[in-house]
C-alpha cells in the first residue's frame, strides 16, 4: 500500500471552490496523537504542494506540552535532521466554522519514518494483508464541552443551560443536545465538508459530556477519521466560544471519556472472517490474542497521567482482560448481531489516546492470537469486575515497564519505536509525578 499525494491541479481546484479560505493548516499527528505542522497562506498552498514541506524529525517525539525530549535519543544524537513531507491526496478540506477562512490538509512523510504512528499502523495492516485479511474499523469518541475561559486556562465549567450535577447526567436525553444545537450542527457541517463518516451523537453520563460515533471503514481511514473528528469538535467549539476536551478523566466524580474501537476482519471478497456459528475459530483466536496482549499495550490505551484516573470500579471501564457477549463490564464486548455484523468492541482506551496507535495495537493483538492459535477461555457473564482474570496495569509506572519489556510489542512495533515511546512517556511520567500539588498540602502537611 502506497500513499497518493495531492496534485497542483487538485490544490488549484480547491482554492477556486473555496474563495473565503485564506489559511490552510497542514498537519501531521505525533506519538501523542496531537496535530503538529504549519499554517500557510492561500497564495503559498500551490508551492507547498509542488515542493513539499520540511519538518524536524523530532516533531514526532514531542511531549504534550511541545517540549523536545532529549531522553528519546532522537534529538542531539541524530542531529535532528529534517524529514520531507507531502500532502496526502483527499485531505485538503475546508473547516466551515466561524468566518470560514480556514482549511486543513494532512501531510505524511515521503519516505518511511519509524517514529510515525501512521507508519506503525500501516505495518500492522500490511502484515494482515499478506494473509488475505483486511481489518474493518470504527471509532467512537466521548468528550466534554465546557465554557471557554477568558485567560486561556482550562476550566471545567459546563456551558449555560447544561446540568452541572453529576447526579443528574441526562444520559441518552435530548435537552442538552438541543441547548448546544448550533455547536453540534457545526461539528456535523465540518465533518460533512471533510468527508468524515459521522454517525450518531448522544448525551453521555457526565455534565456536558457527549459521544459521537464514526461509521466503519478500513483501518487507516478509521484512525485518520478519529484524529480529524477531534479537530472538528474542537473547531466547532471555538466557533461558539466553547471548549471541548477529550481528556480521559476531567473530574474525579464525573464519568470518564473513552475511545471504543469496533473491529472485524474480512477476506478479499468482503466476507467477515469472524462470522460463524456458534463462533468461528478465527474469532476466538483473535479474542484470545487481544486478551493475552492487553496488559502489554496498556501504555497505548492510557497514554497520560490523567488517563489512569479513569480506571475505577463500577464505571464501565475495564480493569481486567475479560471478554463477553453484549456485556458492557468487559474489556472486549461482542455486540449483539451475527454474520456480517460480527465484531469486537474494544473498550479499554481513554479518549485522549492516539487512534493510530490504539488501532495498531488492537490489530497486533489480533495477529498475535491468530498466529499462536490462542484460546480466550470462558466468556464472562454478569459483572466481570467480580471475576478473577488477568488484571491490567492501571498504574502508569507499571504499564510503561510492561510495554518496555514486552516481546509482543517489540515484534509488532519494532524495537526502535518501543524504546523511544517508552522513553518519551517515562520522561513525561517522571516530570508529572515530581510536582507537589495543593492536595499534597491539604492531606499531609499538617499531619506529617
Amino acid at each position: 500500500m502506497t500513499d497518493t499525494f495531492i496534485t497542483i491541479d487538485e490544490a488549484a481546484a480547491f482554492l477556486d471552490a473555496n474563495p473565503t479560505v485564506t489559511w490552510i493548516d497542514i498537519v501531521l499527528f505525533d506519538m501523542n496523537g496531537m496535530a503538529r505542522g504549519k499554517r500557510v497562506r492561500r497564495a503559498d498552498l500551490v508551492g507547498a504542494v509542488k515542493n513539499g514541506l520540511l519538518l524536524p524529525a523530532s516533531v514526532y517525539v514531542l511531549d504534550p506540552r511541545g517540549n523536545s525530549i532529549a531522553e528519546t535519543g532522537r534529538l542531539w544524537e541524530t542531529g535532528d535532521h529534517d524529514i520531507p513531507f507531502r500532502i496526502l491526496a483527499g485531505t485538503l478540506k475546508p473547516v466551515p466554522a466561524g468566518a470560514g477562512t480556514h482549511a486543513q490538509a494532512v501531510m505524511v512523510p515521503v519516505d518511511f519514518c519509524d517514529m510515525c504512528p501512521r507508519a506503525v499502523l500501516r505495518g500492522q495492516v500490511d502484515r494482515l494483508a499478506v494473509a488475505g485479511q483486511t481489518p474493518v474499523v470504527a471509532v467512537e469518541l466521548e468528550f466534554y464541552v465546557t465554557r471557554r475561559s477568558p485567560d486561556g486556562h482550562f476550566t471545567l465549567e459546563t456551558p449555560p443551560g447544561l446540568s452541572s450535577d453529576p447526579e443528574r447526567p441526562m444520559t441518552f436525553q435530548f435537552e442538552e443536545m438541543d441547548t448546544l444545537g448550533p455547536f453540534i450542527d457545526d461539528v456535523y457541517r465540518i465533518a460533512e465538508a471533510q468527508g468524515l463518516p459521522v454517525d450518531a451523537v448522544m448525551q453521555e453520563s457526565g455534565p456536558g459530556q457527549f459521544e459521537i460515533n464514526l461509521k466503519h471503514s478500513d483501518a487507516m481511514s478509521a484512525a485518520l477519521n478519529g484524529v480529524l473528528l477531534k479537530r472538528a469538535v474542537k473547531a466547532a467549539a471555538r466557533a461558539h466560544d466553547l471548549e471541548a476536551t477529550f481528556m480521559a478523566k476531567p473530574h474525579h466524580d464525573w464519568t470518564g471519556s473513552g475511545m471504543h474501537i469496533h473491529v472485524s476482519l474480512v477476506d478479499s471478497q468482503g466476507k467477515n472472517l469472524f462470522a460463524g456459528e456458534p463462533m468461528a475459530p478465527m474469532f476466538r483466536q483473535a479474542i484470545g490474542g487481544l486478551c493475552q496482549s492487553m496488559p502489554d499495550f496498556m501504555a497505548i490505551w492510557a497514554q497520560s497521567a490523567n488517563a489512569y484516573r479513569r480506571y475505577v470500579p463500577e464505571s464501565y471501564v475495564p480493569m481486567a482482560a475479560h471478554w463477553g457477549f453484549n456485556n458492557r463490564t468487559v474489556a472486549l464486548r461482542i455486540p449483539a448481531g451475527s454474520g456480517p455484523a460480527t465484531r469486537i468492541e474494544h473498550r479499554v482506551s481513554g479518549a485522549d489516546a492516539n487512534p493510530f496507535l490504539v488501532v495498531a495495537a488492537i490489530l497486533a493483538g489480533i495477529r498475535h492470537g491468530l498466529t499462536n492459535a490462542i484460546d480466550p477461555g470462558q466468556h464472562a457473564e454478569g459483572n466481570a469486575e467480580t471475576l478473577d482474570g488477568a488484571s491490567l496495569p492501571t498504574a502508569w509506572v507499571n504499564s510503561l515497564e510492561k510495554f518496555r519489556s514486552s516481546k509482543i510489542v517489540r515484534e509488532a512495533f519494532g524495537a526502535p519505536f518501543q524504546d523511544v515511546y517508552y522513553r518519551l512517556k517515562q520522561t513525561e511520567r517522571i516530570a508529572f509525578e515530581r510536582i507537589v500539588t495543593s492536595l499534597d498540602h491539604a492531606w499531609y502537611a499538617q499531619v506529617a
